[in-house]
């Protein structure tokens, strides 16, 4: 996709942000080949983790395979790894669509549009179901500042909750006060729950340079992760748009219904900075 000085990249793979460059400076981390560390891709029916991949919904228990068996959880849905079917595509907007099924007892169909303009890269994120099923979303964004190193770079995020997480990254319950405005990301080791009051836009820089993040309505949930291996690149920062928390099939935590006729969607946007 090219528009101006954007050019972006939608992976069939996972469905979602391969690359998004500004006059060629990178505003995500891309990769070769396969999505490293869930780079990009899109989390659905649920982001983040389910403890013992065990949940009740409608006083029925409902079971989801463990990925993460180092925790016991199931982590990040069932569309990460998924081939999405091309739907449309043009110079400056490409559609995806890919269905969930089995294990998940709730048939889902989920459209994911991308459009490019010199606005930056818009996404709409739609799901729809034939009858109440819970669902929740995210998107696994990793953020690049113009290409500068992730130690050289500063976020500023309007959350206002810091949610503590255990060792198997399942909230503990306890909540704390936080600020992060101009965030050396040198100064921290993060793979931590932030909550905010949206719409949420998150802004990443180097040197004043760097990118945008614009979460719509209904994304107030944000993890923020820190890996020191991101591949070619080292230390690295994913900022993931959430509608609801980790351990929300559990919690029941902002865990949206889809009911027939009645799809719900999520939107975002990318620009440089």
């Amino acid at each position: 996709m090219a528009h101006g000085a954007y050019m972006a990249e939608i992976a069939s793979l996972g469905g979602g942000i391969k690359a998004l460059t500004y006059n060629g400076e990178p505003l995500v981390e891309t990769y070769e080949g396969l999505p490293p560390m869930c780079a990009g891709v899109v989390l659905a029916p649920w982001p983040n983790r389910t403890e013992d991949g065990c949940f009740t919904w409608r006083g029925t228990e409902h079971l989801v395979p463990v990925n993460e068996p180092e925790r016991n959880n199931a982590n990040h849905g069932f569309v990460l790894d998924a081939a999405w079917d091309l739907v449309y595509y043009a110079t400056d907007r490409v559609q995806l669509t890919t269905r969930i099924e089995e294990p998940w007892p709730w048939p889902t169909q989920l459209i994911a549009t991308y459009t490019l303009d010199a606005a930056g890269l818009s996404a709409r994120f739609e799901a729809s179901a034939e009858g109440p099923a819970p669902f929740a979303f995210g998107l696994h964004t990793y953020l690049s500042a113009r290409g500068a190193a992730a130690d050289a770079s500063e976020l500023t995020l309007p959350v206002t909750e810091h949610h503590l997480l255990d060792a198997r990254n399942l909230p503990t319950g306890e909540v704390e006060e936080v600020v992060v405005k101009r965030q050396r990301i040198a100064e921290v080791e993060w793979d931590d729950c932030f909550h905010g009051h949206g719409p949420l836009t998150a802004e990443y820089v180097s040197a004043g340079k760097g990118v945008r993040l614009e979460m719509g309505q209904g994304l107030d949930w944000v993890q923020m992760y820190t890996p020191a291996d991101y591949p070619g690149r080292g230390r690295a920062l994913a900022v993931e748009p959430m509608s609801a928390p980790p351990n929300a099939l559990r919690s029941g935590t902002d865990v949206a219904v889809l009911n027939a006729h009645q799809p719900i969607a999520y939107e975002l946007r990318l620009s440089a900075i």
